[in-house]
Formats: C-alpha cells, structure tokens, sequence
C-alpha cells in the first residue's frame, strides 16, 4: 500500500474531513494516535521505559495526544510524569486528558526547566510539545529547553514530528530524537533538510483516515524497496532494449559523458552510442561495448545541424549535457535536441546551465518527453532563485516550477524529488556514498538505459534514482561509505540482495 508525504495544511484537511465527513470525533481520533503510539513505544523500545518516563506536552492537539500516551504507560504500569513547559489555553481535548492524567496521579509539573524535573532515572522522553503545527522559530525559553532535551542521556521519542521542525520544510532549532513516531502519514519535514537527522529511526502508526482521501494531488513516498526494472523477455536481441545516444563532453570534462555511457551500458541498454567533439575522440576508446562517435560539424566549426537530427531520429532515448560545456558549440547542440527530440530525453548537466543562460530556449519545455535533471544549484540557476531561498521551501518551489512547465522534474538532493503536472514523489534510497562528483552522471545514464528499455519516463526517473541508492547502501555494508566511487557504483548495478 502506497505511503504519503504530506504537508502541515494537507495533514490539517484529513483530520477535518474525518471529524465533519465521517463524524469521528476530534477526541477519538486523539485517543487513537496516543493508544497507538504507547503500544508502539512498548513493543519496540521496551528497555527505554526501564526508568521514569518524562512526557513533554503543549497546549495544543499534539500535547493532547502526549497525554493519552502517559496516561496508557501508566496504566500499563510505568513510571510517567507530564512537563507542561507553557500551560496555556489548551483545547477542550487537550484539557480532558490532562484531567484523566491528574485523575490518575502522574506526576505534573509545570515548568520550562529541564532540570526541575528530570532526574538520572529518566530513561525516556517523550517530546509532544509542538507537533506539525509549528513554523516559524522558538522562543527563548524554549530554545533552552530543546538544548536541554538534546544534551540528556535517555532516549527521546517525538510524536508526530521533532518539536521546533517545520513540518513542511525540515528546517527549524529542534529536539534530536532517537525515533519519531508519524501520525497517518509521513510529513516532508522527516525527510527534507535536516528533518531526516533530526527524526530518528521513523516509525507510522494509522488512525483510521479514509484512503480515499489521500488521492491526488498526494505525494507519494518511494524507497529503496521499491525499486522495479524494466520488463525483459526472453526472445529478445539488441535492438529490443533501445538505442541510447548520449551527448556530451568537452576538452575540460571528457569524462562525465563516460561514465553515462558506462551507467547506461551497465542498466541495460541494448545500444549506447557516445557522441562528442571530435578533439575528445582520443579519450573514448573503452570500453568496447560502447560506440564513441565525433560530431559532424559545418564549416563553421559548429555541429552540423542536418546530421545531427538524422542521428536524432535513431535514438530510443537521449542524454545531452554531461561536460558538454557552456559554449556557442554546445548551444546549437541543445537548440537542436529541443527542437526535434521526440523520444524521452534526460537534460543534465550543462544543458540546464545553457537553459538557464538562454531564457528563450524554455519555451520548449511544455514537451512531456523531456526530463530535467538537476541539483540544487541548477534548480536555482534555472529558476533565478537563490539556494538559501530554495532551503525555506523546497517543495513549494518544485510547485512553482510544475506550473510554469509541463516537463518532468528530477531534483537531486540528499533525498530527491520527482515531479510532473500529475504527480511527486519523494525518493527515499541512498546515502552520503553518493555526495561526489560523477554520481550525477552515472544517474542520467541509468534513466536513459531504463527509458530505452521502453520504462515510462517517470518510472524511468525513479527506478533509476532508487536502484543507485540501494547499489550505494550495499556497498556500504561492507566498506566505509566515503570509499565508493561513482565507477564503484556502476560495476554493481543490479547485484542482488543477500
């Protein structure tokens, strides 16, 4: 069953159809989230309820379900005491439990200091204090607070989400917890920024909403689980698998096109034909498999435009811009794709950089077979936008693009996301084994060879991106993370799992 990521205002829509559509009850649903996560915390950290268990709880819904949670540990026969940091006006919900706790005897103290009520028996805390309401930044006192939590050695569990994390951004001053138990459905702050860091191990608990509320426009959440290759049939040859034609690199960077070449051979492709500037040819002489081939150019010096688009029309799948350069060569070379490709077509690279350096070549971007391709510092090129404004919001960005274009979307980050005018997805998969230079190479090759192989391009994308991140998961199972290289990376391209 497909898992959401969901923003604070779409988390906030669920809960109220629940309450007005289905007539459950805000109480309920909060008895719910709490029963459930004090049943998790119990099957899964049984050792951290060894001591005395400190709840840390708002005023608002997210406090409310911290109380549920202390009031069924005590009821199960643990140590509990509630911290309320700044009792104010709290819902009607909210209140009532904290009646039941008082009707129970836990221990309630009300205080913003730590260390008036944690003691060296404390095992676990329980951080209800915000939830994904929060945006914005702490206030003093409560700074001091999450400084406090972080620095003390006990475990800390976060309901919902870590407190003082923006659930739609993964930014935010937070507490770092060993475990986050989400409510219904993944938030993008677990995952984006420093939301993952400050998460722990993630664990989702359901309350009972609709699925039928959680259609379109979702994101939709992928993994490295969900990896899936194109389907190959036994009666095939060669040419069943696509011919890929990969365009790029110059005289300063021959090798990015190379490895493309080498990923996409290693994906599958059937055919992979390596065209760049005749000066490069020299650089391209393995392996065999692949077929370097120079650029026929005019008498200007330029690509021929007429030869181009005839090796064009043979393509299944195209890649132009790894180490193609900035330069009046490598512009006609775009300009020339733009205008004929037809079959799916990954720009990466310099490409995206020539976009962003030429806003009338844009316009070509309404065709749904073109994918971009590119990091954070392309995304912001293209978009004239700066990375510190990006970080604010990532996938409010990503929105503003997908309006502007009917192209598909490939952000590269830490975790990536996908997005065309029908959907996103949030990929999940891989590590800091891929934070160096050529992995983004070896990732256009992949899509390419998988697109070939006549995987919807979409699909494409992100088979593409999860199967590299397991392949870097893997290897880093048995070596230190730091050590793998983009080649690395290629050569085990669809091992298979132990």
């Amino acid at each position: 069953m497909m898992n959401y990521v969901l923003n604070r205002d779409q988390m906030r829509i669920l809960d109220q159809r629940c309450i007005e559509e289905l007539k459950v009850p805000s109480a309920l649903l909060m008895e719910t989230a709490g029963a459930r996560c004090a049943d998790l915390i119990i099957r899964e950290y049984p050792q951290s309820l060894a001591g005395e268990v400190l709840v840390i709880c708002g005023s608002g819904n997210n406090g409310g379900d911290g109380m549920v949670i202390a009031r069924h540990l005590r009821c199960a026969g643990f140590k509990v005491s509630l911290m309320l940091p700044n009792p104010g006006k709290m819902s009607e919900e909210t209140a009532a439990n904290l009646e039941r706790c008082r009707n129970l005897e836990i221990p309630i103290h009300e205080s913003d200091d730590l260390m008036d009520v944690y003691d060296d028996d404390t095992s676990l805390i329980i951080d209800a204090l915000f939830g994904i309401g929060f945006k914005g930044s702490v206030s003093d006192k409560l700074a001091v607070l999450i400084e406090q939590v972080n620095t003390r050695n006990c475990f800390r569990i976060a309901i919902d989400i870590a407190s003082g994390l923006d659930a739609n951004t993964g930014m935010g001053e937070s507490i770092r917890a060993d475990a986050t138990i989400a409510i219904e459905e993944y938030k993008y702050g677990h995952f984006l920024q420093i939301g993952e860091e400050c998460s722990g191990k993630l664990h989702l608990i359901k309350i009972g909403m609709p699925i039928k509320y959680k259609q379109n426009p979702y994101c939709g959440l992928y993994t490295s689980k969900d990896v899936r290759y194109p389907y190959r049939p036994q009666a095939s040859h060669k040419g069943s698998f696509g011919r890929v034609m990969l365009i790029g690199g110059s005289l300063d960077y021959p090798g990015s096109i190379m490895l493309c070449a080498k990923a996409a051979l290693k994906s599958g492709a059937g055919l992979v034909y390596l065209y760049s500037r005749k000066e490069n040819m020299h650089f391209y002489s393995c392996p065999m498999e692949i077929m370097p081939k120079a650029i026929v150019e005019g008498r200007d010096g330029l690509p021929d435009e007429e030869s181009l688009k005839r090796t064009i029309r043979t393509a299944s799948a195209l890649v132009i811009g790894p180490g193609m350069g900035t330069d009046p060569y490598a512009l006609t070379l775009l300009d020339t794709v733009l205008k004929n490709s037809t079959v799916p077509t990954v720009i990466d690279a310099d490409a995206i950089t020539l976009l962003a350096q030429n806003p009338n070549l844009k316009s070509h971007l309404y065709k749904r077979n073109l994918l971009l391709t590119p990091h954070k510092g392309e995304f912001c090129r293209l978009q004239g936008i700066e990375i510190s404004e990006l970080n604010q919001d990532i996938m409010q960005h990503i929105e503003s693009f997908r309006k502007l274009y009917e192209c598909n979307l490939l952000l590269k980050d830490h975790r990536s996301i996908y997005s065309d005018p029908e959907s996103t997805r949030l990929l999940v998969s891989g590590n800091d084994a891929l934070a160096t230079g050529g992995s983004g190479d070896v990732l256009t090759g992949i899509i390419a060879s998988f697109a070939a192989q006549k995987m919807d391009l979409p699909d494409a994308a992100c088979a593409a991106s999860l199967l590299m991140g397991r392949t870097a998961e893997r290897l880093s199972i048995s070596r230190h993370s730091f050590s793998v290289t983009p080649c690395d990376i290629i050569e085990h391209l669809g091992d298979r799992d132990e």
